[in-house]
């Protein structure tokens, strides 16, 4: 494994393995080398990196049960495990399951020398604890092995473009575009949207549980309008009114024979024989009449589209959207989804039942292992920023969908947003949910994280926003191995989006998650619109959420560029020197 310079993995191990006795304390789950997170961020100093089930302040820990603060040279960071980790300890089965069928933000790093505690073998060491009772599971839990079985065998189908698409290349429009941003007016735009159906309504979705949008989708095609839809299954959203399922059934209850709906053909699901797109059927899009469509970074759910009207969900994402009406533009995408569902329909499990028990139950005992959720409703918007329309502009689009190449078997989405980070000229600004770590491999991914650090490099005004939530872990990876974008990285909290601002002059609203499946196997879909007006619609949002941002590095401005731009990190970044040493000894 090719590591950054200068990360001391195999040191700290070492450390670690002459201090097991140290870091025998109860509650401790896993012990590993990385990088130390202080107050919300990267301190960037190597570390002894401990998981314990549960963070006690000191004083409430016998003496005995505190962890040392320092072994050697290192710090001792300790972490509060997760609910994967948790649920690992006691049902490693059960957490390799809900892993697999977890969503895309949710899967966590994987630390190649990981200990697991007691024993302090390495995770993934057969004759480990954790390895140990997943093998004696395979008796005493054949149903979930069953399911884990069922996803590994099930069969691949070559994905390759519907005969005689459209075209994916650049275009000339003359369109009216609107373009939003959740919470601010996400869900009113969308609600308008889906009031003005007509006839029909076609859909690629990867999470539908909003029980608002429901009940507008249903009375948008109350008379005789008909739906197509391929939808995911993803695990449950926290904020979520019913299930997927739950959500399909009511409009199979509602539409009747108007209503056809597929399970998308993703490689977890179980209400399908087969696959087509590894990992995630993760696309936005909505085809209206034919005639006009919405495509968003954000699911129809309550946390990326929160409804205004109602009570405020814990978490009300920062998502953006646009409707393009364009018939030619919107026929390219429809061909798409109904290719999607071409293919899904003729995949369709019968007698999936058992397998989706096994799978709810193990996701189930995953939430069961999370730490209590939030009851404090997300804060009201102060000055929320109301959608935009352009009216019969002239502009370029570019329409954006993975998994498909160029002729020469170019990828198609990879190619356009490498072209435009390489040929960018003063500025280019990201916001994603996450920004997973490239492996030292010299992949794709990882060619297309370099391409921005080379234009960091070149002084360009380079700013990533990533969630708090989903990307420090990354960002801590990005310390060991890969590309390391960590400098120029804020982070938000509650951030869905998948969007760009680059020169100014070029927005790109689109579904795809900065990972390799996410820019390279999974269905999602965007658009690059080369129109100054929409670009400065997005920038000023953008800056607007960078003037809050926490840099991911303590210290970092979060950009080094000649505008560079970001707001300097307090002065006071978190706990005192004296007070880290106290909590950092909380062992459980």
């Amino acid at each position: 494994m090719a590591t950054n310079k200068g990360f001391a993995a195999q040191e700290i191990d070492q450390t670690i393995r002459k201090n097991l006795v140290r870091l025998r304390k109860p509650g401790v789950l896993t012990v590993r080398p990385g990088f130390e997170i202080a107050g919300g961020q990267l301190t960037g100093k190597q570390a002894v990196v401990a998981t314990v089930h549960t963070k006690k302040a000191p004083g409430d820990l016998a003496r005995s049960d505190l962890l040392p603060t320092k072994l050697g040279k290192f710090p001792v960071d300790v972490r509060e495990a997760s609910a994967h980790q948790r649920l690992r300890v006691v049902d490693p089965a059960a957490a390799a399951l809900s892993e697999i069928h977890a969503r895309p933000e949710e899967r966590e790093p994987v630390w190649p020398l990981e200990r697991e505690m007691p024993s302090g073998k390495l995770l993934d060491d057969p004759a480990s604890e954790t390895q140990t009772a997943f093998a004696q599971s395979r008796t005493t839990q054949p149903a979930i092995h069953q399911a884990i079985s069922a996803h590994a065998a099930k069969q691949q189908l070559p994905y390759s473009p519907p005969p005689g698409a459209p075209a994916l290349g650049r275009r000339q429009l003359n369109a009216t575009i609107t373009v939003a941003v959740s919470p601010d007016a996400g869900y009113a735009t969308l609600s308008k949207f889906l009031a003005a159906t007509q006839q029909s309504l076609v859909i690629g979705m990867y999470d539908f549980t909003s029980g608002s949008l429901l009940a507008d989708m249903l009375s948008a095609l109350s008379g005789q309008g008909t739906l197509q839809m391929v939808l995911d299954d993803p695990a449950p959203n926290e904020t979520r009114d019913q299930l997927d399922s739950v959500t399909v059934q009511n409009l199979r209850d509602g539409l009747g024979a108007r209503a056809k709906i597929a399970w998308a053909l993703n490689d977890k699901d179980p209400f399908v024989t087969a696959y087509m797109f590894p990992y995630a059927y993760h696309i936005k899009v909505i085809v209206q009449d034919d005639q006009r469509f919405w495509l968003s970074s954000g699911n129809l759910n309550n946390s990326n589209e929160p409804n205004p009207a109602r009570p405020r969900p814990v978490t009300e994402d920062r998502d953006w959207h646009v409707v393009i009406e364009d018939k030619d533009l919107t026929q390219t995408f429809a061909y798409y989804l109904n290719y999607d569902y071409g293919q899904a329909i003729l995949h369709q499990a019968a007698g999936a039942t058992v397998l989706q028990r096994v799978i709810a139950d193990a996701r189930a005992k995953r939430a069961a292992n999370a730490n209590p959720p939030s009851v404090t409703p997300a804060p009201a918007v102060k000055k929320p920023v109301a959608a935009k329309t352009f009216r019969n502009t002239a502009l370029a689009v570019t329409p954006l969908l993975t998994p498909d190449v160029l002729p020469g078997d170019l990828p198609q989405y990879l190619t356009n947003i490498m072209n435009l980070i390489e040929n960018a000229q003063t500025s280019i600004y990201i916001q994603l949910q996450y920004i997973e770590s490239s492996k030292g491999d010299g992949s794709l991914y990882e060619r297309l994280l370099q391409a921005l650090a080379n234009k960091i490099a070149e002084g360009k005004d380079v700013k990533l926003i990533e969630s708090a939530r989903w990307g420090l872990p990354w960002a801590e990876k990005m310390k060991t191995i890969g590309v390391d974008l960590t400098a120029n990285i804020g982070l938000q909290p509650d951030v869905h989006n998948k969007g760009f601002v680059i020169d100014s002059q070029i927005a790109v609203v689109s579904s795809q998650n900065f990972s390799p499946s996410g820019v390279q196997t999974n269905r999602d879909a965007g658009v690059i619109l080369e129109h100054a007006g929409i670009a400065k619609y997005f920038e000023s949002i953008f800056l607007s959420d960078w003037q809050k941002i926490k840099p991911a590095m303590a210290g970092a401005a979060g950009g080094r560029g000649k505008k560079g731009a970001g707001p300097k990190a307090p002065a006071k970044r978190g706990p005192t020197r004296k007070a880290k040493a106290k909590r950092g000894r909380a062992a459980r």
